[in-house]
């Protein structure tokens, strides 16, 4: 009876895994940007709209959290894991729009490289989010440092390839190594906003298990 009356939690994991499943949608179609151009146009629509779905459910989250005296975990770890998918999903959008607008003829390895490296970063924030839920030790320390490291080293390297250029220098190519070092730079802010999000998880996973 007394069980009865306590205030119920709102549903903060489904809603967190919801989240996660945008964001890992959003990075699959920003992957798709890079790979296939053909379906570049299609697939920034796609980003679009799964943003403008991430923001309702980012605003989701912390509504119930105001309204909410039981959390499953402390309610900062919940705040930091909603708003640090919410910034991964908004970086992906803004290097999307880069994409669509640059319209690349074609796309540099280390660049799509990077982005396939970033998916399999964020697929493993899929499985921390899960074992926490479960209450399960399932950090991803070193899956995570090797991922990264490779991230840093297709960074560098796509860098040093974009000023390596042995063509002639005309402004059609600087123009092209201009637009490639403000996706580079993108890149490497997703890296770094992917690594802080999988850090926050894997805080919550430590702290809970």
């Amino acid at each position: 009876m007394f069980a009865a009356l306590l205030p119920k939690s709102a549903p903060f994991f489904e809603m967190l895994l919801a989240q996660n499943g945008l964001l890992r949608q959003t990075a699959g179609h920003l992957l798709i940007m890079l790979e296939t151009p053909s379906e570049q146009e299609r697939s920034h629509k796609q980003i679009a709209l799964l943003e403008r779905e991430a923001d309702k459910l980012h605003s989701r989250i912390i509504r119930s959290l105001s309204r909410t005296f039981i959390t499953p975990i402390d309610r900062e770890d919940i705040l930091r894991i909603n708003q640090g998918q919410e910034e991964t999903i908004d970086c992906l959008q803004s290097l999307s729009t880069r994409l669509s607008i640059f319209e690349f003829p074609r796309v540099r390895f280390p660049a799509l490289q990077m982005a396939r490296t970033i998916t399999s970063l964020l697929d493993l924030t899929k499985v921390m989010l899960e074992g926490l839920s479960d209450r399960r030790d399932c950090h991803k320390t070193r899956a995570f440092k090797t991922l990264r490291g490779e991230c840093d080293m297709l960074l560098s390297t796509g860098l040093a390839e974009l000023m390596d250029e042995k063509q002639e220098i005309t402004p059609l190519l600087l123009m092209q190594v201009l637009k490639w070092s403000q996706i580079y730079e993108r890149l490497g802010v997703l890296v770094e906003q992917s690594n802080t999000l999988a850090e926050t998880i894997e805080e919550a996973v430590l702290k809970n298990a």
